[in-house]
């Protein structure tokens, strides 16, 4: 019975409230809509805000240090909250319990309970503990949570705009991760049932299909001894009212011919990949166990430019890497410089207990790994900057998000190269007796380039 068809009956008065609060990254977030709509709609309701609620959940994150503490602080928020009565109990899920759970169960008295990453189905029998004031930890052996179409999700995005994870967990074994502890090895969903999720979300309203996982490429080698991302997106780029499909999490080794070819010639399929590439130095590249080298992964850039000239990349780097001298930086420099990538992000090297590489000599000091850092990230501004500029004067396809809250006539929006909450928005000025949604396409000149965004002037709204 669907939540309006329940307040018609007059069975909600005595549902307890729930509310949500999912940190990190996409994948936990598809993680959050999946706990959300395995609630029992006849005992318990989704509240509008965290604060607001009787029971809160944090679905967490515990890839890197800064990730951690970051959970941790959201914790120690939610018990103050509960401290000062406005909720009643704290349910924590997710990445950092899969992986610390004892550790948490000892220092947190605040929380009434913990879930790991595979137990997600229990949710209900633990809220109705936690109801009756029993403290209680769901912690399975088995890490992940491989969902099906038929599953039902609570959307906490825009719904123009929805992730799908395709998989879970990961084989690869990068000395720096300690993912596949706390996620489990790789295992790929079904083509027909990610379709038929992507259908549905159709639709619902969605636009824009992001995939997400912890190795899209690597889709179908568990499943059939093949990389079936390309057939996945062939498959997606046929549904009736999708525009945009954009790929997340592609591992560097595992983008072949055949993925390049189907990202160039599928009309719905956005020119972006997200690739991580983590370094360039050869030496480091072998140290962190990434199943690249320079020259391989120069040649794959090469190849992406040459056969589609208009692709954005977004990659991922890390600095302070263990053993990693002024002169592997500065090789790490000179690529960015040469490269110019579209959308680039840099994490200083975390330490992670039961990593490969915690344990390594040279580990770099905090204050070097800061500097670099920075200094990385000023000559990605300047280079972004120069990619911006070169954009000024062409059309673009926006997706419109909302309104600007400064600017009576003003949107924001998102081009191609743009994925949702870690790229740069485009900002388009309207005439007067214009008025846009969110999630309808329109034709923008960029008139304007800044060091992640842009600002253009609308020309028309694209037909549906």
């Amino acid at each position: 019975m669907s939540q309006a068809a329940l307040a018609r009956s007059g069975r909600v008065k005595n549902r307890v409230s729930i509310g949500m609060l999912s940190l990190g990254c996409p994948k936990t977030l598809v993680d959050s809509e999946l706990i959300l709509g395995v609630l029992d709609p006849h005992r318990y309701r989704v509240a509008r805000q965290i604060g607001d609620c009787d029971v809160a959940l944090l679905n967490t994150c515990a890839f890197i240090e800064e990730a951690k503490q970051e959970s941790i602080d959201y914790i120690l928020k939610l018990a103050e909250l509960k401290k000062e009565g406005r909720i009643k109990a704290i349910i924590v899920l997710g990445c950092l319990v899969q992986r610390y759970h004892k550790e948490l169960e000892h220092a947190l008295s605040e929380v009434d309970a913990f879930v790991g990453t595979g137990e997600y189905n229990a949710l209900n029998g633990v809220l109705d503990q936690v109801v009756q004031k029993r403290r209680i930890s769901q912690v399975g052996p088995s890490p992940g949570f491989l969902y099906t179409a038929d599953m039902s999700r609570v959307p906490l995005t825009p719904l123009h705009t929805r992730y799908i994870k395709i998989s879970e967990g990961c084989d690869h074994v990068c000395t720096f991760c300690t993912i596949p502890t706390f996620r489990g090895r790789h295992r790929s969903r079904e083509i027909e049932d990610v379709v038929k999720e992507a259908t549905q979300l159709v639709r619902d309203g969605a636009r824009e299909l992001v995939l997400t996982g912890q190795d899209t490429t690597y889709f179908g080698r568990d499943t059939r001894g093949a990389f079936l991302l390309p057939e996945l997106l062939r498959e997606l780029d046929r549904i009736s009212g999708l525009v945009w499909i954009r790929i997340l999490y592609a591992y560097p080794s595992c983008v072949n011919e055949d993925l390049i070819e189907t990202i160039a010639r599928q009309p719905k399929v956005c020119h972006y990949l997200d690739m991580p590439l983590q370094h360039i130095s050869d030496r480091i590249l072998r140290s962190m166990k990434r199943g690249m080298n320079q020259q391989s992964t120069r040649t794959l850039i090469r190849k992406l430019r040459d056969r589609i000239p208009d692709l954005a990349i977004r990659t991922t780097f890390i600095v302070g890497f263990p053993g990693e001298t002024e002169d592997d930086f500065k090789e790490l420099l000179d690529f960015m410089e040469e490269a110019r990538f579209e959308r680039l992000g840099l994490f200083m090297y975390s330490a992670e207990e039961h990593s490969g590489s915690a344990g390594y000599d040279g580990q770099v000091a905090t204050a070097v790994k800061r500097k670099r850092f920075d200094e990385g990230m000023q000559l990605q501004q300047k280079i972004s900057v120069g990619n911006n500029k070169r954009l000024i004067g062409s059309k673009l396809s926006i997706l419109i998000e909302g309104k600007d809250g400064k600017h009576p006539h003003r949107y924001v929006g998102r081009s191609y190269q743009d994925a949702p909450e870690v790229d740069g928005s485009v900002y388009v000025d309207t005439p007067q007796d214009v008025r846009l949604s969110p999630g309808q396409f329109v034709s923008a000149v960029v008139e304007a380039a800044h060091e992640y965004d842009l600002s253009a002037r609308w020309v028309q709204k694209e037909s549906a």
